[in-house]
């Protein structure tokens, strides 16, 4: 979780937390229609009137935060220590016994918009196309409707999915967005072919135009804040998630596509959002403060709420030194965001986008491909 949420007094609780618990109280607050904090909350609240609470896996477990009402922390602490367990291993225990007593519904309790998920980072170079791909792959092999939005004016990932461009009658993302188009937005888009997606992986591309979005896009006197979210509203039935691949810069076209990921009214907190790719060096640290800055300022200036949903650490290898380990401890050591996957340097990702074929056709098995599966099934909740 990255904010609050609500007019509840609430704060913050530190504790560490297993990779796999964290991810299945996200999955199993969203089927219940919950907030992730709110059935921490809930899940506090019967491991206090549960005095025979066994003991719960606390190994690997990294730092995470929770929202709670005010006095929450306070009374946890407390807890803990007259029940003579650790913080980590009270919060284990809180989760496993609430998860024990709600099972995974047959349906969702509370129906939500299109999934909207933009890949952003300022800094070029740190995975975002990879990312984007990835992800998407794993999320269409689930099962998920996925569109990929080519939202980066150098056309990586058009190209790494050998699209030569639009389709015949297809207007560009910009010409959508200026309501200049000429076809519905559907003519624009592209299958992946290969049978691992069964037709539910589908590609907006870039053009060549996307190089003047900010330019055009700035002449726009009406409804300029929204134009993406028109461009496309009229694609969100058709899937369920929508996932952009961002430009590398903090420009126009950055604001916008972190004003299409707000969240809606009626949607759950962290249902949506910004996911950052990043890498274990000073300059993404960096860069990420410089987003951190404009995701603030654009809820600050508009009143929308914008979720970070976590970091993917990319390419990282600890052979590579003790300043490359810390580095990696540092992104470990926020909690909201938090880090919510690692992608090893791989000779299997970097063939695949060399030889532009999907990571999922080219390498299904791969330790990379495995961690985006993990990846989606957290973010798909």
């Amino acid at each position: 979780m990255t904010s609050p949420g609500g007019s509840e007094p609430r704060e913050k609780l530190l504790v560490n937390l297993t990779a796999d618990l964290r991810r299945d109280l996200r999955i199993r607050a969203a089927e219940h229609g919950l907030n992730m904090q709110d059935a921490a909350a809930l899940a506090l609240a019967m491991w206090y009137e549960t005095t025979d609470a066994p003991d719960a896996e606390t190994r690997g477990a990294r730092s995470w935060g929770v929202f709670l009402p005010a006095g929450g922390p306070e009374r946890f602490a407390a807890e803990c220590e007259s029940r003579q367990v650790t913080k980590v291993q009270g919060m284990a225990q809180a989760i496993r016994v609430w998860l024990d007593a709600h099972p995974s519904p047959t349906t969702r309790v509370v129906a939500q918009p299109v999934k909207r998920i933009l890949i952003g980072n300022q800094k070029g170079g740190v995975g975002k196309t990879f990312v984007a791909l990835g992800l998407a792959q794993a999320l269409a092999e689930m099962g998920l409707r996925v569109l990929l939005v080519d939202y980066d004016a150098q056309q990586h990932l058009t190209e790494r999915l050998r699209i030569s461009g639009l389709p015949e009658g297809g207007d560009s993302l910009l010409t959508h967005m200026l309501g200049e188009a000429k076809k519905h937005p559907a003519r624009s888009l592209v299958a992946v072919p290969h049978e691992r997606f069964q037709g539910r992986l589908h590609v907006f591309p870039a053009t060549t135009d996307a190089f003047l979005m900010d330019a055009r896009l700035a002449l726009l006197q009406v409804g300029r804040d929204t134009c993406l979210q028109r461009a496309l509203a009229p694609l969100e039935g058709n899937y369920d998630v929508i996932l952009l691949d961002g430009p590398p810069n903090l420009g126009l076209a950055m604001d916008l596509g972190i004003n299409y990921v707000q969240r809606r009214p009626g949607e759950l907190m962290d249902h949506s959002g910004v996911l950052m790719p990043v890498w274990s060096d000073r300059s993404s640290f960096k860069a990420y403060d410089m987003l951190n800055t404009q995701i603030e300022t654009h809820c600050r200036m508009t009143g929308a709420t914008v979720d970070q949903l976590g970091f993917v650490v990319n390419a990282y290898d600890s052979r590579k030194g003790v300043i490359t380990r810390g580095f990696y401890d540092g992104w470990n050591g926020l909690t909201t965001p938090g880090v919510l996957a690692t992608l090893k340097d791989s000779i299997e990702g970097r063939e695949a986008s060399d030889l532009q074929i999907p990571l999922f056709e080219h390498a299904p098995e791969c330790e990379q491909a495995h961690v985006f599966r993990t990846l989606a099934k957290e973010l798909a909740a």
